[in-house]
């Protein structure tokens, strides 16, 4: 007990005395690079739903060909995460982010120029190939700059990025495909991933906080004692009795439910702007600007739970219960007849969903030490999106085969019920 305390009181101080480098630089750099990230995955959602490509294509009516442009690039996402993994462990976060966003750009002309479905397809697997990165290089960082306290806070900091990239392609990517046409809108998203994060990322940020020459001793110290590894008290104590976070059924179990999630995530985003615009029959234009509103409500989410879990350090029960209320949202978004109701309850689904999620990403840092960061999650990654990564083409198959999205929406809702199942489990550890 009193040398806890100590720790506490060492923690206040260096706290009072640090700089914010972490808060000013690496939290808003890797916001940014998630939100052009989800830009890059998400806006083909938009773009499957828009008449003209698929005239243009000669996709109309081909479900499954179109869920395969998302599949694809799921697939390459999950093959090549723990070839970021092992890239970043051996180059550092920063030099592999910087590779990354230039293969972004480079497959977002490609897209552009695509002048047959194989070509637009290698691009969006090429994509996952870049985006790949994303994970390793993620939590890395969090796991280098920020001590275990913050990193609830510092996970949604960038996890809302996953909301507002979406949230932003319903207005921005629907506004660009309307005015200048799909090509054009390719091209804007290779250009922006060049002249916004790529700077962010080589002028702001550096692999550890004692490579800056803005991040103080005080800072350098604060994240030094804060680490997992030197917080008997934290809930992630757990990982101090197990040698590697290989035989750790715990970080298996976490990874388990993201894997779940990632089914429900990618169906749910990929299909609802088709969802919205044939099953609820809104507009085109309609359905773009709904999907800012739903994801809207999901940053707001983040936000708030990213807080809280900081404050009660029990990150399973509520990620738990979140997955649970986010399938009995969805499902009654299925069936109820009134289509405002419908978004409102999708609105709900969502938001439910992110605390279920949210809370497992944080969980990562509590059953994860800071040198197994990169390798771990290039592992973690390549499971849940080789899980993921079919659930997309899987809803363009339901949905040649029934019609509907209610059965869907079944698939999606129990895939979320797997995911709280493994969060009971975590939680009866503490956690």
């Amino acid at each position: 007990m009193a040398v806890t305390q100590s720790v506490r009181s060492e923690e206040a101080a260096n706290l009072a005395l640090a700089t914010r480098v972490r808060w000013t630089n690496v939290a808003p750099t890797l916001l940014v690079v998630w939100i052009v990230s989800m830009f890059d995955k998400s806006n083909i959602s938009l773009v499957i739903a828009n008449p003209r490509f698929l005239s243009e294509m000669g996709l109309a009516g081909h479900a499954a060909l179109l869920g395969w442009l998302a599949s694809g690039l799921f697939l390459a996402y999950g093959l090549f995460a723990p070839v970021w993994g092992w890239i970043t462990a051996r180059i550092g976060p920063r030099k592999a982010v910087s590779a990354a966003l230039v293969i972004w750009a480079l497959t977002c002309f490609m897209s552009a120029v695509s002048s047959s479905y194989g070509m637009l397809l290698l691009s969006r697997i090429l994509l996952g190939v870049g985006e790949a990165a994303l994970y390793p290089i993620t939590v890395s960082l969090v796991a280098n700059w920020f001590p275990l306290r913050e990193r609830g806070r510092a996970t949604s900091f960038w996890w809302i990025g996953t909301m507002i990239g979406p949230m932003l392609t319903g207005l921005v990517i629907t506004g660009l495909i309307i005015t200048v046409g799909w090509r054009m809108q390719f091209n804007a998203m290779g250009i922006l991933a060049l002249i916004l994060p790529l700077p962010m990322v080589w002028f702001l940020i550096t692999d550890r906080p004692d490579q800056h020459r803005s991040a103080n001793a005080a800072e350098v110290r604060l994240i030094e004692s804060g680490a997992l590894e030197r917080n008997e008290d934290a809930p992630g104590r757990v990982f101090q009795s197990v040698r590697s976070v290989w035989s750790n059924h715990r970080f298996w179990l976490v990874t388990a439910a993201i894997a779940a999630n990632a089914i429900f995530f990618w169906g749910w985003s990929i299909w609802l702007p088709t969802y919205l615009r044939t099953a609820r029959h809104f507009s085109f234009s309609t359905s773009g600007y709904l999907t800012f509103v739903i994801y809207g409500f999901a940053v707001a989410t983040i936000i708030a739970i990213g807080a809280f879990s900081d404050r009660v350090f029990r990150r399973a029960p509520l990620a738990g219960v979140g997955w649970l209320l986010g399938a009995v949202s969805l499902m009654a978004a299925a069936f109820v007849p009134n289509a405002i109701w419908a978004v409102v309850l999708m609105i709900l689904a969502l938001c439910f969903q992110q605390v279920g999620i949210s809370c497992a990403e944080m969980l990562m840092h509590s059953v994860v030490g800071t040198p197994d960061m990169p390798k771990a999650n290039g592992v973690r990654s390549f499971v849940t999106q080789m899980v993921g990564a079919l659930s997309p083409a899987m809803i363009g198959y339901i949905l040649q085969l029934t019609g509907g999205f209610v059965g869907a929406f079944m698939v999606l809702a129990a895939a979320v019920v797997v995911s709280a199942g493994c969060m009971v489990a975590v939680a009866l550890e503490g956690l």
